[in-house]
């Protein structure tokens, strides 16, 4: 509402001020009115109510105050003779203009100076709900032009900065920093805390891996921040300064795979003014490519050595290259190149030329494991070789590589015996069902194990553990698992040293599961490829449902039931008994105890054994729904022990195994999993709230 005085008249206006954006471009207002909105107008009604008579002082406003035209009153008049209020008449006026506002503003754009000129006008509306949105709308014409008054109005304003575009936020935040930080540090930590994206990251030698890197990229947190940055360099900038921070902060490498996501996904949107500035765009663009491959091969090696080759070694960005290399996906497809040099030495390994090619991959990959202290310095520095691992490890590793070589020649040649020949078949050929159990899980090569100094580098170094990781998880998808149990020892003592936990931790009198362990800052990536490791194992047998059947037949074998109740059974001895048959179960728990993601694995791996226990009861009871139809070719030795086994490990599990209180939640949808799972046929040990004591905490509702 505003008071205006023109030819000894006055008239005060409300609904039509919105108006003034319909003349012209080069037109203002000469006219000075007071407006009498918000504050003003409760102050002028307060005064009038209070020098005067209430009634009489309503009627003068009332006849002062209205539509800004000619001949007001007697339209005033023709309306309420047709039942429309003076109230009914402004609230329509109002509306109307307001669309016709908004529809200039979204179909021109002025000139600059118009544009901050009629801005100026406009500026009063900001206090106005109602009108608000116009000077807002008009912003996003001219993002770069928002005057400092309106800019601090907003930004003193809170319910009025949440109403601004993401365009005219753009520019508050290339003048705010805290403001910015404070907008995009909880989407950045979003991305980096997701359990989804990082059981992705973890899987280590996956065949999914392109469709993880799509998933990554069109996630909510992702699409929020490249929509916040957009091509604004400095905000880009700005964004990679706060990743940089939580690495360093955390030490957690899903920052790294932000840090690489962030450049690539600037490279899929085709941001050139910021690819090429961003240093390590070229280094990226070709690692991305194998990753997303799963391959290495020479064109992109050459591509990487010549970005490389071209870094300024005094001048060189080795935290932001590190950066990238500490994501998962980056080390596990460096590990990986590695392992196939390895791979390709060991047939010739005393005439082979190929060691030489081992040192650019390690040092590459040493530089991924190193990001944290690389950029804790002000001028970092490419570290050295760790010639303990490229000279004695990886030589150590070739008879292991021989070995490996020679059981899947022979593993094909019994194949192809079996099957006549006949490749069409060869998919459908469960090799547990070729080979006994106990070949499977307990073959040894006495001849052949790793020496002191092979442990004792695996201990101290991380490049040295990648690798094998790698190595092991190929050997378990094909069913190598005596290769495993070679290493399983070596593996354990790595383990423990990697962590840092207190070795109290393992110790298995322990009555009561406790909170996960606290690990050292400098340690924490040593514990995600830890977890790593754990998830990728369950998976590759999970993969296998054979190896999982015959798992569980050397868990229960001796395990007699006969006259033994719940209560009177020494579940203590039935684990140990386990962990005795099967050293990959005492490798479970021991990281279990210490490791909330390993406590997870064991639970997985339990639905798998628990789901195959089901389908064989109802093959058993003549069932053919969709579960029966997983007959094992390796079937389970005894149901009933095998059923008395999980019950056990469950409950040991819920026990003693250390839970992440962040991750509860999680892990209690795998214990519900599992009671779903489980077999009616189990009875007292089927898994449920009410048979299960220690696991009934994971099974409220």
């Amino acid at each position: 509402m505003s008071n205006s005085s023109s030819n000894n008249s006055s008239r005060n206006s409300a609904a039509s001020d919105p108006a003034q954006l319909q003349l012209d471009h080069g037109t203002l207002l000469q006219e000075q009115k007071q407006y009498l909105v918000m504050d003003a107008g409760k102050e002028k009604i307060k005064r009038m109510m209070s020098t005067g008579k209430p009634n009489q002082a309503i009627n003068e406003f009332s006849a002062e105050n209205g539509l800004d035209i000619p001949a007001a009153e007697t339209i005033y008049d023709l309306l309420h003779s047709l039942g429309h209020t003076k109230w009914s008449v402004h609230e329509a006026v109002l509306k109307a203009t307001v669309l016709s506002a908004e529809n200039r503003i979204q179909r021109e754009t002025l000139p600059p100076e118009q544009h901050t000129a009629l801005l100026s006008q406009m500026k009063h509306y900001l206090a106005i709900p109602r009108l608000q949105h116009l000077p807002l709308m008009l912003l996003e014409k001219h993002p770069r032009l928002v005057p400092d008054d309106i800019c601090q109005d907003i930004l003193q304003t809170p319910e009025l900065y949440q109403k601004c575009s993401v365009v005219v936020k753009r520019e508050l935040w290339r003048r705010d920093r805290v403001l910015f930080n404070k907008y995009m540090m909880p989407l950045i930590d979003s991305y980096a805390k997701n359990n989804e994206l990082l059981n992705m990251s973890q899987e280590i030698c996956s065949s999914n891996v392109k469709a993880y890197s799509t998933r990554r990229r069109t996630h909510p947190a992702l699409t929020q921040i490249t929509s916040a940055i957009d091509a604004d360099l400095q905000l880009y900038m700005q964004t990679l300064g706060m990743v940089r921070a939580r690495f360093i902060e955390t030490n957690n490498p899903m920052y790294g795979t932000l840090r690489l996501d962030l450049v690539m996904t600037m490279h899929e949107n085709d941001v050139a003014e910021i690819t090429k500035t961003d240093v390590c765009h070229g280094l990226a663009w070709s690692l991305d490519a194998c990753i997303m491959k799963q391959v290495m091969d020479d064109r992109r090696v050459l591509e990487l050595q010549k970005y490389f080759d071209g870094v300024d070694p005094e001048n060189a960005p080795y935290g932001e290259i590190a950066l990238i290399l500490s994501s998962p996906y980056s080390r596990h497809i460096l590990a990986q190149y590695i392992l196939s040099i390895l791979e390709d030495i060991a047939p010739n390994a005393e005439v082979s030329t190929r060691y030489s090619d081992l040192a650019w991959p390690s040092l590459v990959l040493r530089i991924g494991l190193l990001a944290h202290d690389l950029l804790l310095q002000e001028h970092p520095k490419i570290p050295g070789f760790d010639r303990s691992v490229t000279r004695k490890f990886f030589r150590s590793l070739i008879p292991f590589i021989l070995a490996a070589q020679r059981h899947d020649r022979k593993i094909g040649s019994y194949e192809q015996h079996l099957l006549k020949g006949s490749v069409g078949k060869m998919a459908q050929l469960d090799r547990t069902g070729a080979f006994p159990a106990k070949d499977i899980l307990y073959s040894k090569m006495s001849d052949l194990q790793p020496s002191a100094e092979d442990v004792s580098i695996l201990v101290s170094s991380e490049l040295a553990r990648q690798v094998l990781y790698v190595f092991l998880l190929k050997r378990v998808a094909e069913f190598d698992i005596a290769m495993l149990n070679i290493w399983l020892p070596a593996i354990s003592e790595a383990f423990k040293a990697s962590l840092g936990v207190p070795s109290s931790a393992y110790d298995s009198t322990n009555t009561d599961s406790s909170q996960q362990p606290q690990i050292a800052l400098d340690l924490r990536q040593n514990a995600f490829e830890c977890d790593a490791f754990m998830l990728s194992l369950v998976l590759h047998i999970k993969d296998k449902k054979g190896l999982v059947t015959a798992v569980l037949n050397s868990a229960i074998q001796g395990l007699d039931l006969a006259g033994q109740g719940i209560k009177g059974a020494n579940t203590d001895g039935v684990i140990a008994q386990a962990i005795e048959s099967v050293p990959l179960l005492g490798l479970f728990d021991q990281q279990a105890r210490v490791r909330h993601c390993a406590h997870e694995q064991v639970i997985s791996f339990l639905i798998e054994c628990t789901s195959i226990l089901s389908a064989e009861y109802s093959n058993n009871s003549g069932m053919t729904d969709a579960s029966s139809a997983q007959t094992q070719v390796v079937p389970v030795h005894n149901k009933e022990s095998a059923v008395y086994f999980a019950f056990v490990l469950t409950e040991h599990a819920a026990a003693k195994y250390a839970v992440d209180p962040e991750h509860f939640d999680k892990l209690s949808k795998l214990y519900h999993k599992l009671a779903a799972v489980s077999p009616p046929q189990a009875f007292e040990y089927r898994v449920s709230g009410s048979n299960c004591p220690n696991a009934s905490k994971f099974l409220k509702s």
